[in-house]
């Protein structure tokens, strides 16, 4: 059919050309009103292009940042920074800088065996980490999901599940065999949720974030809760001896072969960044110091910044619509510009935004839902729009856009044209390249806070490791903003390896806490 079709086509265009030149019109003159009319045809699908263009530039444009504007960024989260070291006070201050009581990097000389719980999100990980020396550790972990009525169902449950899943995980590793009856496995908590620490084993959630919303355990001690469900199995030989922000995970990790690894950030599906503060800078802390303690991690819990409207100057309508529609309303207002749980809801928003000014698909969005329900389903579900399209669509360099419009069609807009895919992949461009240059701010004021000669940032989180434009941007961002020697390290296996080697530096300390200066790495 296709043939017959193309074969007929053929001939009446030869049947055509025939009456033509019946009627005295060449060929040559043939050719010329035939490519006039194509480049005129071309010069209006090109200005329409054009305006279009224009007009998506429009709506992108406040997403477009300075430098101006990142550097003012950077100085309202340095004052808010300054601000909440002095007092604890949630009504003035957006963030929290929480002390994590966290004082020392690893010296290089820790060893043993320890067990490590990750809770920071809808799936946990049980590692087994043995310490073996400066860079030499072994692990074995396995990965847990958690049913969604226990993210929202009574908190009390959610822990006597991790101690059910930490008791399964040990007898299948055998790991009490030759044990002596009254050996207890250390267990260190990363715990990647908003805490008060009142030491390394007291950490009262203040709020739930990414999902989570399990009563009766906002107000109240984590670890507690977990050392309760732990001994209520009565037959579980496990002490929790430390609570981990995933941030200063991140940092223990690179610190141990990076001797000038200060800080660690998390860009994923959450955004948040610890850094080593000198006791001095910290008007709040009540707690020790002396010869060897003169300074903490502080976990910033800068996801925050903005909750009192210091960041209203970027914000734009598409930002607003989002945090109202959230789970969390004015809260996390940083977060909601950068981290993977945002970013494609971000893309989805300005979408529909260009559907409804009938700039994309147009005519065709609004068709019977019987005809094409999902397209529909597309405009209005929230979250359907993942990060990885994020990455995956700004990444496609292929002619015909063709992976663009793949996944296009894998959410259920289908046959997207051409322009439908470049308006999309510049769309995803703009807002991939707006959060890696707010990142990179953020970072920028690590850095500059803490003032040394050159300074490793260790990072982990999926935009960093597996969205390669974001990191290329960022860290091109960071360069024009910082003229200190930096450089961004991947943390590998910080929530469990890092953890770990929080809960050996502090049993060394309490061995020998004398030798520990001696011992620091060079």
């Amino acid at each position: 059919m296709a043939s017959l079709s193309s074969n007929y086509v053929i001939e009446f265009k030869i049947d055509v050309i025939k009456t033509l030149k019946i009627a005295g019109i060449s060929t040559g003159l043939l050719t010329a009103i035939g490519l006039g009319a194509y480049y005129i045809h071309r010069r209006s699908q090109t200005s329409k292009r054009v305006i279009l263009r224009d007009e998506v530039r429009n709506i992108l444009r406040p997403f477009q940042l300075t430098e101006e504007q990142l550097r003012r960024v950077m100085a309202n989260l340095n004052t808010e920074m300054t601000n909440a070291l002095k007092v604890d006070d949630s009504t003035e201050n957006d963030l929290a800088m929480f002390p994590t009581y966290v004082h020392h990097g690893p010296s290089g000389k820790e060893s043993g065996e320890y067990l490590v719980v990750d809770l920071g999100g809808s799936n946990f990980r049980v590692s087994h980490v043995f310490i073996e020396g400066r860079n030499r550790m072994r692990l074995n972990n396995k990965i847990f999901l958690i049913p969604h009525s226990l993210l929202l169902g009574e908190g009390e449950k959610l822990f006597d599940y991790i101690a059910e899943c930490l008791q399964r995980f040990i007898d299948d590793n055998k790991l009490s065999v030759l044990k002596a009856a009254d050996y207890r496995f250390d267990l260190a908590f990363t715990f990647s949720f908003p805490c008060q620490q009142k030491s390394l084993r007291e950490a009262t959630l203040v709020s739930w974030t990414k999902g989570f919303s399990c009563t009766s355990v906002v107000g109240n001690d984590v670890v507690l809760m977990l050392q309760q469900a732990i001994d209520r199995r009565k037959n579980l030989p496990i002490q929790v001896v430390a609570l981990v922000n995933d941030t200063v995970g991140t940092l223990m990790a690179c610190s141990s072969n990076y001797r000038d690894c200060k800080a660690g950030v998390i860009l994923g599906t959450g955004m948040n960044a610890c850094y080593f503060e000198t006791l001095d800078n910290i008007p709040k802390w009540k707690g020790t110091r002396d010869n060897q303690t003169k300074q903490v991690i502080i976990n910033t819990e800068w996801g925050a910044l903005g909750r009192n409207g210091c960041l209203d100057f970027i914000r734009t309508d598409i930002d607003r619509e989002l945090d109202e529609s959230s789970l969390t309303p004015h809260q996390q207002v940083f977060e909601k510009m950068i981290s993977a749980l945002y970013l494609g809801e971000i893309v989805r928003l300005i979408i529909v935004d260009l559907v409804q000014r009938s700039i994309l698909f147009p005519g065709r969005m609004q068709k019977s839902p019987s005809i094409r329900p999902d397209y529909n389903i597309f405009l209005i579900l929230r979250g359907s729009f993942y990060a990885k399209h994020v990455a995956d669509i700004e990444n496609d360099t292929t002619d015909d856009l063709s992976t663009t419009a793949t996944i296009l069609t894998s959410i259920g807009i289908h046959d997207p044209s051409y322009d439908d895919c470049f308006i999309i992949r510049e769309v995803c461009k703009t807002v991939s390249l707006r959060a890696a240059k707010l990142a990179a701010a953020a970072i920028a004021v690590l850095i500059n806070r803490l003032n040394m000669s050159s300074v490793t940032v260790a990072v982990d989180g999926t935009l960093f490791r597996h969205h390669e434009q974001f990191k290329q941007n960022l860290s091109r961002t960071l360069g024009r903003l910082v003229l200190r020697a930096h450089r961004l390290v991947l943390s590998e296996d910080g929530s469990s390896k890092g953890s770990a080697l929080v809960a050996a530096v502090d049993r060394r300390l309490k061995t020998s806490p004398m030798a520990y200066e001696k011992n620091l790495p060079s």
